[in-house]
């Protein structure tokens, strides 16, 4: 392995072949010119000329060549963790010190860039899905009204149901305005859990009772699995709910007709793990990344016939993030999709 040393052995090899080199030159000028000198004056022109090569060889490594790589990292941004080294006379090297420190900001630079370009593509993606989505409840709610202002129609039953649809689209647009809100407080830690004790099985089966008409358009059967008639969790109860709701309601709708959602309740010693199990259509691989980012659809086509913000799983995963736990998805087309959380245990004291 090449051997790379520090400013004061590179200094020491220096100053040692110059006083050698100077010594020999010394020598063969003694010889040529028949000049006689002792051993001990040859010696003694030796030492010095070695410690006056020693000592400017240093002085100009440490104060020149230092200065320009404090310098160096003070252009990167880091600290100079190497100074002490060379003020100790550390084997410690100097260059392969700046060279690796150098290349892991390099490397840290790059993926900084790496990063910031999928923030800026996931940034404008955002703003572009922000502003259609808006759009298009303003521009619904907007014909409504104009065609109620240019019609000389003076019929109450045409112009009330103009005024609900024109409400409707208003409904959607404070509808996704909230989930926007919402999910800021989450992003920025604006959001208090009131966490307690409750039945997770009673709550499941509340949610089912409130989309047992959905259930039945579909001809969907939903059923909790679990090894306990009660399982208690420590959440809050109110945005456990909400999870529940977004991920039942969408195992239904985009589920298949005659097709069935389960839950299932594993015990994991301190945690409970939630499966909610469809076995719809499924979900392609290359989307299931981004099914958590907010207006991210799997499917535009099939989402939008079914109604919805588009903020119901950024909600969820910020919701599951609050209580310091995880969520997965899982998914094979043809055979369905599975979303997976675990929850905090309720464990009495």
């Amino acid at each position: 392995m090449r051997r790379v040393t520090s400013p004061t052995l590179l200094a020491l090899y220096t100053s040692m072949a110059v006083a050698i080199f100077s010594t020999a030159i010394f020598l063969c000028c003694s010889l040529i010119f028949h000049f006689e000198f002792s051993f001990l004056y040859n010696t003694i022109f030796l030492f010095i000329i070695f410690l006056l090569s020693f000592a400017l060889f240093r002085f100009v490594m440490i104060r020149f060549v230092y200065n320009k790589i404090k310098i160096i990292y003070k252009t990167i941004g880091r600290p100079l963790k190497f100074q002490e080294e060379v003020k100790s006379n550390s084997s410690s090297t100097l260059i392969k010190t700046v060279e690796r420190d150098v290349a892991e900001w390099a490397i840290n630079k790059n993926k900084q860039i790496r990063e910031l370009k999928k923030l800026e593509q996931y940034r404008k993606d955002f703003v572009g899905n922000v502003s259609h989505e808006l759009k298009t409840p303003i521009f619904n709610a907007q014909g409504y009204i104009e065609t109620i202002l240019d019609s000389d129609l003076d019929d109450p039953v045409f112009i009330k149901s103009y005024l609900e649809k024109a409400n409707s689209n208003i409904e959607r647009l404070e509808s996704i305005v909230t989930d926007l809100l919402e999910i800021s407080k989450f992003e920025s830690g604006r959001i208090e859990l009131n966490k307690e004790a409750f039945d997770l099985v009673k709550l499941i089966k509340k949610v089912f009772f409130q989309y047992h008409h959905l259930a039945q358009q579909q001809n969907t059967t939903l059923k909790v699995h679990s090894e306990e008639n009660t399982i208690f969790v420590f959440a809050d109860i109110k945005r456990i709910m909400q999870v529940l709701e977004n991920l039942i309601s969408n195992s239904i709708k985009y589920g298949k007709e005659n097709g069935a959602t389960h839950i299932f309740i594993h015990d994991l010693d301190e945690q409970f793990l939630i499966e909610i199990t469809d076995n719809g259509p499924g979900i392609t691989e290359e989307h299931l990344p981004r099914l958590f980012e907010r207006f991210y659809r799997a499917d535009k086509s099939r989402n939008r016939k079914i109604n919805g913000t588009g903020l119901g799983l950024s909600i969820v995963k910020n919701i599951i993030d609050a209580h310091e736990q995880t969520i997965n998805v899982t998914s094979e087309l043809g055979k369905g999709t599975t979303f997976s959380f675990t929850m905090q245990k309720y464990i009495p004291d």
